[in-house]
């Protein structure tokens, strides 16, 4: 199949790896020194856990060239993701997959399909790589060929949308997860990370500064924004997931992993490396985490908002890592 791919960044470019295993005719728009990368040399990939090197030769493209495509996936960050909702409102291919951070699924959706001169169809999912890009090469970390969870913004892919999907990636090692509600999982995704994003930040991206006390103040924080989007209305995505939250083994466990993750290099490409490299996105979804807050100012979240004040303000984390090139 013929698929359009919007970044090839560390979620992107695995995605694109992904693909084309899959034997699909894969196009990527990519910009800058970045985009005279990849067409020097290609997609080069470090696969950290599997001890693999990659390297993928997919079309490049500054912008797209009016083909028409089976279906186009956005992966960029969310402030970027905002740039181009017209551009992706304008390609030509009845299925957008927007893939990312993304706290504002049902305003994205609604601008692509009102500048859509056709149908389109608008998903969204998250892929489950993590890693850096560095010296004209991606370093990545995940299981199998990467993992993508997908849904529409209030409900489920159809049953021809889940078939089209899980047919780019035969004969590759992704798997995909299915949503029935993908607003709603990016929004307890954000309220996971965001609490590990300020004690990566208030550690100096060092997690292994961090205290045993730090990371049950990381979790007592998590509980405070899961019951939050509770009060709102939103229902827990992945189901069940604040259960992990709760007093007993499993959150036991849940501690154990992040005591693991803040020791190893794996930990630091999955959580300090984004942060180091995405500091502007971290900010972007604080400050969206914010204006769901406002809803509800009087909402009590003492674990939330003391962990976040002991970081350093966002001018600060800018200054500090802000040159950094974004991964």
């Amino acid at each position: 199949m013929k698929v359009l791919v919007y970044g090839a960044g560390v979620i992107g470019g695995q995605l694109v790896h992904a693909l084309i295993v899959g034997g699909n005719e894969v196009t990527v728009i990519a910009r800058g020194a970045w985009k005279e990368t990849l067409e020097k040399d290609g997609l080069r990939i470090r696969h950290y856990i599997q001890r693999k090197d990659t390297v993928d030769h997919p079309r490049i493209l500054e912008k797209p060239d009016g083909e028409s495509y089976d279906i186009a996936f956005a992966v960029m960050q969310y402030r970027q993701m905002e740039a181009i909702l017209d551009d992706l409102a304008a390609v030509n291919s009845p299925i957008v997959v927007l893939v990312g951070n993304n706290l504002s699924a049902d305003e994205m959706e609604s601008r692509i399909r009102q500048a859509s001169a056709a149908p389109k169809s608008v998903l969204f999912g998250f892929g489950s790589t993590a890693g850096v890009r560095e010296r004209g090469k991606l370093t990545t970390v995940h299981t199998g060929d990467g993992k993508l969870t997908v849904g529409g913004a209030h409900g489920e892919a159809s049953e021809e949308e889940k078939a089209l999907l899980g047919g780019l990636f035969k004969g590759s090692r992704l798997s995909i997860s299915w949503c029935d509600d993908m607003d709603a999982w990016l929004k307890y995704h954000a309220a996971f990370i965001l609490p590990a994003v300020y004690l990566c930040y208030k550690t100096g991206c060092d997690l292994k500064k961090s205290t045993k006390q730090d990371r049950g103040l990381l979790l007592d924080a998590v509980g405070d924004a899961y019951r939050l989007l509770t009060e709102l209305g939103y229902p827990v995505r992945p189901a069940g997931d604040e259960k992990s939250l709760e007093p007993g083994m499993v959150r036991v466990a849940v501690k154990l992993v992040i005591y693991w993750m803040s020791r190893t290099r794996i930990g630091a490409l999955c959580t300090t490396g984004h942060c180091r490299h995405a500091p502007g996105e971290m900010e972007d979804l604080d400050r969206a985490f914010q204006r769901l807050r406002a809803e509800k100012p009087d909402f009590p979240m003492p674990h939330f908002d003391r962990l976040r004040g002991e970081m350093p303000p966002w001018e600060e984390i800018r200054r500090t890592y802000g040159g950094q090139v974004n991964g």
